[in-house]
């Protein structure tokens, strides 16, 4: 039986020597690679360690996008990438990681297991609300979400003036910040309630996905006949935890639809999520790697060790 063909789409920000590391774990005879620099970070530094070749593609500066925290920019990016899979007439299947993911077992277990199950969607989905996230995640798809910079968390979140909640004493003030920085076309969208588009159930869940390429065919056809689901998620809290989870669900079978193949720790009680590993938690992604074939995060400037154990013990 021939390989199946792996479409990796990777994005990063940071570390090239990490991202040259993941790529050459990951590379075979049958699979590309499809990488999104962030625009915010100088493409040339992960160029010189990473050049194209016939299996390595970097996405044109025209199509690269600001990865900003919680922000429509990644999604985007992560559709170009789609594109460019497509417009290159690949099969087989498009797997999603980040240049701070790794994975936990060989390219031969990973290529085995898509063989097996390449008509499947691997992507979490929960139905919203879900109980799981702060105000089920409603907030995030009711409220008009403005960034104020670009930095990690600094944004803020307002309902349309239908709701009870915009007569708080905070209103004034948030509406003269967007005054101030000129937002004048997303003050005018308070007068509008928010809504979810109606011809599509919300859900949510990781990031993170392998999707067959007949699967990215009907995500990108389902964007091109309704443009304005994408424009909506423009004031979208975290839309690449919604946007796409929410087209597979519309989409494609629920008995072909499972959760995602990458481990990542939201649960550990102290310290900074997700859990960013060290070598210490090697037990912890060994005993994983019986269900998961990567995980995230990693950040070889902190702990390049863990690496080394997963190269050693789970990989070969």
């Amino acid at each position: 039986m021939s390989k199946v063909e792996i479409n990796y789409i990777l994005l990063a920000h940071k570390n090239p020597d990490q991202l040259q590391r993941l790529i050459e774990r990951l590379t075979a005879r049958y699979v590309k690679f499809y990488i999104h620099i962030d625009k915010q970070v100088d493409i040339n530094k992960f160029k010189r360690k990473i050049p194209e070749s016939d299996e390595i593609f970097y996405l044109r500066n025209i199509d690269r996008k600001n990865g900003t925290w919680g922000d429509l920019g990644i999604v985007k990016a992560t559709i170009n990438a789609m594109k460019l899979i497509l417009n290159q007439k690949r099969n087989g299947v498009c797997i999603l990681l980040s240049g701070q993911d790794y994975p936990l077992v060989s390219t031969a277990k990973i290529s085995d297991f898509l063989n097996e199950h390449q008509k499947i969607n691997f992507i979490s989905t929960v139905s919203l609300p879900f109980k799981g996230w702060h105000k089920g995640g409603k907030d995030r798809i009711e409220k008009y979400k403005f960034n104020k910079s670009f930095k990690r968390g600094h944004f803020i979140q307002m309902p349309s003036i239908w709701e009870k909640e915009f007569y708080q004493k905070d209103t004034p003030g948030r509406i003269n910040f967007l005054r101030k920085k000129g937002k004048f076309k997303e003050i005018l969208k308070l007068l509008k309630k928010r809504r979810f588009p109606k011809d599509i159930k919300p859900y949510g869940g990781s990031q993170w996905f392998i999707l067959p390429i007949s699967t990215i065919e009907s995500i990108l056809l389902y964007l091109q006949q309704n443009p304005k689901y994408l424009s909506y998620h423009q004031f979208t809290l975290l839309p690449d935890e919604i946007l796409i989870q929410s087209i597979v669900r519309k989409l494609e079978e629920e008995g072909k639809i499972r959760p995602s193949l990458t481990y990542v720790n939201w649960t550990r009680p102290h310290g900074d999520l997700p859990v960013t590993f060290k070598t210490e938690d090697f037990e912890e992604l060994k005993s994983k790697s019986k269900n998961f074939l990567f995980a995230r995060k990693f950040d070889t400037s902190q702990d390049h060790n863990i690496l080394d154990l997963i190269d050693e013990h789970l990989l070969r």
